[in-house]
């Protein structure tokens, strides 16, 4: 409640120092295809006397005296004239919009374009997509606006081609994160994960996106460290009107909400998104050096300074998932033609939910069980909070525009599982366990760039950016307990096993600089305008640092150990009171190979050129060359420090040709070289045990980056302004690809998972697009109102292992992380005028290789099996168009997530790697829920 007020309240002061009642206005941007600002462009409007033109800035604002349904006109010699209907204008109130225009030069006929205004947001992200010199695609803010998806990594999978892991990293094309990047507005994304090569799209929320594009095909000036695509995130930017828009929502989750909420400790600020100390060590903790080298007793004194949090220590019912957004925009026009706008952005999400499902090992001897050397039924709950923070700044003046863009985001993270089972391999005993785990992940971006327009059709833009990304994990514990399964009936209680009672304090801090700048020109050939020329430099530096420290706790060496110690309740056994000489006492087992640093550098120059070779063919050709340098200083297994040097100098040539079939239609090729290097984590000897799977993730010294031919060819069809249809095929070579596997010499029950380089791969496939309204299938006017959309695509790869230590894998298994089919579909169902819309939408992944094994009749590749989701979206328009009703259903079918072992008596069906329930093993499976939300927005 107090949380409440305190948004109502803030709302309320922006409202009287920042709201003003308007008449009735419509204002925006007409940019062209290539998203670059148009100014002279003369608009009019039906009925209306005169006209305007926009800005240096492709700006313009119009206010009218009564509002009511108009239609708008925009024209500018060398460009399609567009016409926008069915525009209302609402009592004071300002509609702002974005209007893309096509070069006509680029069209056989330069045809008057007629589109529905509120088509038009979606219409701008395909003329862009289809403007493009790469092949892309994307989602706009009006399609965002209509899926229940609350952030990043949701929207994504709505892309054509992209499917998401984990349920924050990106996959596209069936490609696993590693061979992904990601920009935020022009700035490279660093890593914020310590054991993978990957980026968390959950930590933005949705609300502060404006589009995003994945480009699949290189250009020269994309970063070359890619194979699947290069996702740019572009947040909302400064407004064209003054506004202030306040909402909330709430959620129920059918496994969750109202339900005995079982989340073991809960801290005083962790509604608030932050760790409060509780759950880490001391500041007054000894050193490494210093607590390894004391005495027991002393151990003990330091031990009972940490928090006791074992246990169940909250007691109540989950809540339903809550999330609250406060969004002021500002403009303010000066005296001397300048402009200045603002726009702030306040998000704040709070989620409780619980997870149950089974987790399971094999060993072959035990045949009788299915070869289980144990199963457990696991509940895990979990506690979320998240704050997100945007401020952009710009100033325009004439042809200049100076941009100030800072995003702050901090996701609070804390589960409790809790476990029982049988454990077969250890003669027969019964396992209960609780295990918690908390991690805090913030992201700190800030970027200072400049858009000038000079003289005769060139253009000069620069970027400074600096972002700082922090992973922090305290406290990851687990506590085991067992009992003979011959005393199953006694009364008395199981017993800690102390061996196993771990507890993990780790921290990630991640700082990167970085500085981009870019010149364009016209390429003039006799006085004619043949293309454009391209060219620009870009640097980043990146410094890591990663420790961790582990404990477990063991008793006392002297006599006298009071052996109910270790059958006490779990809330008790791990209490100051049992922490002293003849307790217990915390040991430490870091090694020296806990902790890393390292530091990237990264160069490039490039050069590109946009030819236009005839009038139907345009061709996007150049070079990009990137230095890299990296070090990681780390340690071998026997304590020593080790280096670990990397140095690619890359000569990165790409190409894309777009033939004009007709004046709706392309023909595209595109072919490049790219490569994909280790992340840092990659190269460190650094192992993460991972308490809950009961298995390591480790670096290797010896991984190399992997080198990518690209090839890919597309037909693409625009029938209608907002309407499309593509087939894409393509191909793609990867020398030395890095994936995750099973170490061949780790025992099954304990696996430890590395990183390593295959030889070669391959991977090729098929992908579509279609997005089509429903008013080819007659007149009535509601079938305009709807619109369809699909996109699937197929993919088949293959990995060349031949010569290194997999003997016994399967040879013919596709790359690790490599869907064979997406699909995406759905449809929009949006009345003009009155307020109502609707959608629904399904999304679909194939099984997809988790990790490498090692033997099919040992410790077979581990699947992840593919699920369906269906969301749904019901949304009024209310309050005289100020405010919104949402009501959503998301993940409707709730099919559970199945990781499986591809296991095979005969190895000849090792072929049939599809989820099998009659043959296949379990490795692991749980269930999340479905959830109904409903929300409201406003804007004054």
């Amino acid at each position: 409640m107090k949380q409440k007020f305190c948004k109502a309240l803030l709302g309320a002061l922006f409202l009287i120092i920042g709201s003003v009642l308007q008449a009735q206005t419509i204002q925006g941007v007409v940019l062209n295809d290539k998203k670059e600002p148009l100014s002279g462009v003369t608009i009019t409007i039906d009925g209306v006397t005169g006209g305007k033109t926009t800005d240096d800035q492709g700006a313009f604002s119009w206010t009218l005296k009564e509002p009511g349904v108009i239609t708008i006109h925009f024209s500018i010699i060398g460009y399609q004239p567009k016409t926008l209907t069915k525009l209302q204008l609402q009592k004071d109130k300002i509609e702002n919009i974005t209007v893309t225009l096509a070069a006509a030069e680029e069209v056989l006929k330069t045809a008057q374009v007629t589109v529905s205004a509120r088509k038009e947001s979606v219409n701008a992200i395909i003329q862009m997509q289809r403007r493009s010199p790469a092949i892309a695609d994307g989602i706009s803010a009006e399609s965002i606006k209509k899926s229940p998806d609350r952030n990043s990594s949701d929207v994504l999978k709505r892309v054509t081609g992209t499917s998401i892991q984990d349920n924050r990293f990106v996959v596209v094309r069936g490609l696993t994160d590693r061979y992904n990047i990601a920009l935020l507005n022009n700035a490279l994304l660093p890593s914020t994960e310590p054991d993978r090569r990957a980026f968390s799209f959950d930590i933005i929320p949705s609300q502060l996106l404006d589009n995003i594009f994945i480009y699949k095909t290189a250009t020269p000036d994309l970063p070359g460290d890619f194979a699947g695509g290069v996702t740019q995130i572009s947040t909302k930017d400064v407004p064209t009107e003054n506004f202030l828009q306040v909402g909330g929502g709430v959620s129920y989750n059918t496994m969750s909400t109202g339900k005995p909420f079982k989340i073991g400790y809960l801290g005083k600020t962790d509604y608030l998104g932050y760790e409060n100390g509780d759950r880490t060590l001391p500041a007054s903790f000894p050193s490494r050096k210093n607590f390894q080298g004391s005495f027991f007793a002393d151990r003990a004194e330091q031990s009972a300074k940490i928090k006791n949090t074992y246990g169940d220590r909250y007691h109540g019912n989950a809540l339903p998932n809550q999330s609250y957004q406060l969004t002021w925009g500002q403009k303010i026009d000066r005296d001397n033609g300048a402009q200045i706008g603002s726009v702030l952005s306040l998000n704040y999400k709070n989620s409780q939910t619980m997870s149950a499902g089974i987790r399971s090992e094999y060993d072959n001897q035990y045949e009788s069980v299915n070869g289980a050397a144990y199963r457990y039924e696991d509940s895990t709950y979990k506690f979320s909070t998240a704050l997100g923070a945007l401020w952009n700044l710009s100033y325009k003046k004439g042809k200049t525009k100076i941009t100030l863009r800072n995003l702050y985001n901090s996701l609070f993270e804390t589960n409790n599982l809790l476990r029982s089972g049988y454990q077969y391999y250890s003669g027969g005993v019964i396992v209960t366990a609780q295990g918690s785990e908390t991690v805090v992940k913030s992201m700190l971006s800030s970027q200072l760039e400049g858009v000038h327009t000079l003289r005769k059709n060139r253009s000069f833009n620069w970027n400074i950016n600096y972002s700082f990304t922090q992973r922090d994990h305290p406290d990851y514990k687990f506590a085991p307990f067992i009992k003979d399964s011959a005393e199953i009936y006694k009364n008395d209680p199981p017993m800690v096993v102390l061996r196993d009672t771990y507890r993990f304090f780790a921290n990630l801090k991640d700082h990167a600089i970085g500085a981009n700048v870019n010149y364009t020109a016209p390429l003039n050939w006799k006085e004619k305008k043949v293309g454009t020329i391209k060219m620009g430099v870009f640097s980043q530096f990146k410094q890591r640092d990663f420790s961790a420290r582990i404990f477990r706790y063991n008793r006392s060496p002297q006599a006298g150990f009071d052996e109910s110690i270790l059958t006490q309740n779990i809330n008790e056994i791990f209490s100051k009171s049992n922490m002293h000489a003849n307790g217990l006492a915390l040991e430490e087992i870091t090694n020296n190979t806990d902790s890393y640093d390292a530091q990237t550098q990264l160069l490039a120059a490039y050069g590109m050129v946009d030819n236009k070779v005839t009038d139907r063919l345009k061709l996007v050709w150049g070079i990009r060359a990137e230095y890299f340098d990296s070090k990681v200083n780390t340690f071998d297994f026997s304590g020593s420090a080790r280096t670990v040097p990397r140095n690619y100098v890359d000569i990165l040539p790409s190409l894309n040709l777009t033939y004009e079939l007709t004046s709706i239609s392309n023909l595209r090729f595109a072919a490049s070289r790219t490569v994909g290097r280790p992340e840092l984590r990659e190269m460190a000897n650094f192992s993460f045990y991972d308490f809950v799977r009961n298995l390591q993730v480790r670096g290797r010294f010896d991984v190399e980056r992997s080198q990518h031919t690209n090839i890919d060819l597309r037909y693409e069809v625009y029938p209608n302004n907002g309407e499309v249809f593509s087939i894409t095929a393509f191909y793609k070579h990867f020398k030395n690809p890095i994936e995750l596997r099973v170490d061949p010499g780790s025992p099954s029950l304990n696996p430890i998972l590395e990183y390593y380089n295959a030889n070669a791969a391959t991977s090729f496939g098929l992908e579509a697009e279609v997005r089509k309204r429903l008013s080819f299938l007659g007149d009535a006017a509601w079938l305009d109102d709807i619109t369809v959309f699909a996109n699937a695509a197929v993919i088949k790869s293959k990995v060349d292992i031949e010569g290194i230590d997999m003997a016994y894998a399967d040879a013919d298994r596709p790359m690790q992380g490599q869907s064979p089919y997406l699909i995406n579909t759905g449809f929009v169902y949006s009345h003009p005028t009155s307020g109502w819309s609707f959608s629904g939408m399904l999304n679909r992944i194939g099984h997809r290789v988790e990790a490498v094994g090692n033997d099919p009749k040992g410790f077979p590749d581990i699947y992840e099996n593919g699920r369906t989701l269906i969301d749904l979206q019901l949304s009024k328009r209310i309050l005289k168009d100020k405010g919104e009703l949402k009501v959503n259903v998301s993940d409707l079918l709730n099919q559970s997530f199945v990781f499986y072992q591809n296991y095979r008596t005969d190895t000849d069906k090792i072929s049939k790697r599809s989820y099998k329930e009659s043959e296949d093993r379990i490795w692991m499976s749980y269930k999340v829920g479905s959830s109904l939300g409903l929300s409201f927005t406003y804007q004054f």
